[in-house]
């Protein structure tokens, strides 16, 4: 019951961050405008069908709440110097989170285009800057160079996209931060760091947060 609670009073739970970082009240604002007559859901359905070799688990519709997504970065220690990419960034509010609340560069890899077109406009009439980017690619091709903060809410992904994803582990530098909501990463690279349990869209959530260590030969 409590979590039903919860949910529900989602978006109350919200203001508090939203009007403690600059610039993300009209972040937000935008998005309201921008989808007031558009079903995130229904998008999807739309433009699935275009990607036809990809499972239609990995394309659920679930978000981030700002506050969960403020605590995230906070445990994973984001700042601005790092860089931050959020693989299967959906509508982009991550990106714009961790952009305006750390001041790191913040990238959102998205094969949905019309989530990029519409983040890339309320980008450029909050006259944000490029630190943030929306690019239109496959996450599990997507070039990974210069990120070292992983962003993955996998909680909908098939079993294959996971696995192909781990695969990538090797291509990351050492220290980075590898944030995964809904599902345990296990590679031998990936050494867990602070793991727990937060409110998201679609109710409490398990989270993951690894640094890549990567195994002396003689170990």
């Amino acid at each position: 019951m409590k979590e039903v609670w919860d949910i529900l009073t989602l978006s109350f739970r919200e203001w508090p961050t939203i009007l403690k970082i600059k610039k993300l009240w009209i972040v937000e604002l935008l998005y309201v405008l921008y989808y007031l007559v558009r079903l995130p859901s229904f998008d999807i359905w739309l433009q699935r069908r275009l990607i036809p070799d990809r499972a239609a688990e990995d394309f659920r519709y679930g978000e981030t709440p700002y506050h969960t997504g403020l605590k995230l970065l906070q445990l994973a220690e984001v700042k601005e110097e790092d860089n931050f990419l959020d693989l299967g960034s959906g509508r982009g509010k991550m990106v714009f989170l961790a952009a305006l609340a750390t001041g790191c560069q913040a990238r959102g890899v998205e094969m949905l285009p019309s989530y990029n077109i519409l983040a890339n406009r309320i980008k450029k009439n909050a006259h944000l800057d490029d630190r943030l980017q929306f690019l239109d690619d496959d996450f599990l091709e997507c070039d990974l160079t210069g990120a070292n903060v992983i962003f993955t809410a996998c909680t909908s992904w098939s079993q294959l996209t996971r696995d192909l994803l781990l695969d990538r582990v090797d291509e990351l530098s050492e220290g980075t931060r590898w944030i995964s909501v809904g599902r345990e990463q296990k590679h031998p690279n990936l050494k867990l760091w602070q793991s727990g349990k937060l409110l998201f869209s679609w109710g409490y959530e398990n989270f993951w947060i690894y640094k890549v260590e990567r195994k002396k030969e003689n170990e």
